[in-house]
């Protein structure tokens, strides 16, 4: 009977030890799979962060003269109308400064020689003007070339590109050295001829130099006048025509920044009596914020008759990084009263350039992931500001059946910058076929003329009874696509169940084993006393032998 308890415990503690062994190798490789999956993600992060450092920086804009800066952080100014002549010596004299005089010092500027270059290369072509160390001229330095024209030079007007070195103390302290390219326009002629600006040449001849010398002089007198005549005597002073700009159109009527446009200037001639004639004007913006798409800013009238208006029409195109503001445009002419008598002048225009606005949504994000009907969710976002102009008084609505919200105001987005924005929605219809929603960005320019855009954002609305609540109130799916936990599941029942079945199969045991022992006691004892009365016998038996 004792063999046969031992064999029974013997069992028992097999079996457990099977099933000890069972669990872990099933348990120990799920493990070290979450484990694997866990390390293989962060490397995935770590290698993701690390290769997008590496382009930021392989796209980083650099050549030979460093890194290209903002045009914005240096400026130029040409005081005066800059023309010459083929084959002769010409001085190009300005200024450059710097637009931010707490971080941005200037270190030298040099012209640009290309095969565009209109002067020999020669002498000051190859000069640098430097700023040292003085700190005036760090913030403002003078620059002057003496140049000679090449001879084969084309009539009209060519560009002309200077290099402006110079350094930036970013945020955190540190500085840098950058470069930008400014253009100058300049008007060539022929070298023996007395050809104006326009092209055509004029009975008495006019120094194109004087047209206009100061671009930002205004003498107080809107019209044209013969302040810049010749000959003809005090009668014809008398009689000179007078030329008023009226005004101008543009077509389109927003001019964009980097797109180009067709400018309509109406000029006047307020003389009762004498006409113009043979008129010829320049238009267009030294520092080359506006250049001809023809490559000539000239445009040619033929006659105003006395009290009528005539139309100058030219073709523009801006620079794509002007900033958002009102530009001057120049207007310089000259032209006769058909008696022999030859008038020069000049006037500006005030345009306004936009910029495009470019909004964007990213980063998109919602708590839950799936909303249902009746339920409330959290919409979060990032509105990126991609333009060179700011947006002011941004709102975001959603404009969408699928659910209610109220609106949400942002606020101002500067230029190149990101707002974030929130929403709080209550789901209202199903979308799961489409999985999106509307979202309506409003906004304002500079100008305070409103504007919107739409954005489509993912947004899942289900249906609340198909969905199941987490301990937190999270809505969730009934099944799950993919993964291990119907497997890891499965697994835990069948644990679950050879435990069961071994804890009862040693409830059992022992309770046999209990009943066995009770019932086989008393047989223990009647075994004993029968074994003491063999024994007793024997005795005797033994005893009474002896005794024989």
């Amino acid at each position: 009977m004792k063999k046969w308890y031992c064999k029974t415990d013997k069992y028992i503690k097999g079996m457990i030890a099977v099933f000890i062994c069972f669990s872990i190798l099933i348990f120990a490789p799920i493990g070290r799979s979450s484990v694997s999956a866990t390390e293989a993600d962060d490397g995935g992060a770590v290698q993701k962060k690390e290769t997008t450092t590496s382009d930021s920086t392989e796209t980083a804009n650099i050549d030979a003269n460093g890194t290209l800066g903002k045009n914005s952080d240096i400026g130029i100014e040409v005081t005066k109308s800059i023309t010459g002549k083929a084959g002769k010596d010409l001085k190009v004299e300005f200024k450059l400064k710097s637009n931010d005089s707490a971080n941005v010092k200037l270190k030298c500027v040099y012209p640009v020689i290309d095969t565009t270059f209109p002067f020999e290369t020669s002498g000051d072509a190859y000069k640098v003007i430097s700023a040292g160390n003085d700190q005036g001229k760090q913030l403002s330095l003078n620059a002057s070339f003496s140049m000679k024209t090449r001879s084969d030079i084309t009539t009209g007007y060519h560009s002309v590109r200077f290099i402006g070195e110079y350094t930036k103390t970013a945020g955190d302290g540190t500085i840098a050295d950058y470069y930008v390219i400014k253009t100058i326009n300049i008007y060539f002629s022929e070298g023996t001829s007395s050809t104006s600006p326009g092209g055509s040449s004029n009975k008495n001849p006019v120094d194109n130099s004087d047209l206009g010398d100061d671009l930002s002089d205004d003498s107080g007198d809107d019209s044209y006048g013969g302040d810049g005549s010749s000959g003809g005597g005090s009668d014809a002073e008398a009689s000179a025509p007078k030329l008023l700009i009226t005004g101008y159109d543009t077509k389109p009527k927003k001019i964009m920044a980097g797109e180009k446009f067709t400018l309509t200037v109406h000029i006047k001639n307020t003389s009762k009596s004498t006409s113009v004639n043979n008129g010829k004007f320049l238009i267009g913006n030294e520092a080359g914020n506006f250049l001809p798409t023809s490559g000539s800013s000239a445009v040619f009238i033929e006659s105003i008759p006395a009290g009528k208006t005539g139309d100058l029409k030219i073709e523009l195109k801006t620079a794509a990084d002007l900033a958002q503001k009102n530009y001057i445009l120049v207007v310089k002419g000259d032209f006769d009263d058909g008696r022999g008598n030859n008038f020069t002048s000049s006037d500006n225009l005030s345009v306004p350039v936009y910029q495009e606005i470019k909004l964007g949504v990213t980063d998109v994000t919602m708590t839950p992931d799936i909303v249902g009907v009746g339920s409330e969710a959290n919409l979060m976002f990032t509105i990126n500001n991609q333009g060179n102009a700011g947006v002011y008084n941004v709102n975001v609505s959603v404009k969408d059946d699928a659910v209610t919200c109220q609106d949400s105001y942002v606020g101002n987005i500067a230029a190149s910058s990101s707002a974030y924005a929130s929403l709080s929605l209550t789901g209202a219809v199903k979308n799961e076929d489409k999985g999106t929603i509307k979202v309506e960005i409003s906004y304002e320019d500079s100008e305070g003329n409103a504007d919107k855009i739409e954005q489509e954002v993912a947004c899942v609305v289900s249906d609340s009874s198909s969905m199941d609540m987490g301990e937190e109130g999270e809505m969730l799916p009934e099944e799950e696509e993919g993964g291990s936990f119907p497997i890891i599941f499965i697994l835990l029942i069948l644990a679950l169940l050879v435990i069961i079945i071994i804890i009862v199969i040693i409830i059992a045991v022992k309770h046999k084993k209990k009943k066995e022992k009770e019932l086989f006691g008393d047989d223990e004892e009647d075994d004993l006393e029968d074994g003491e009365d063999i024994m007793t016998e024997n005795g005797e038996d033994d005893i009474e032998n002896e005794d024989f």
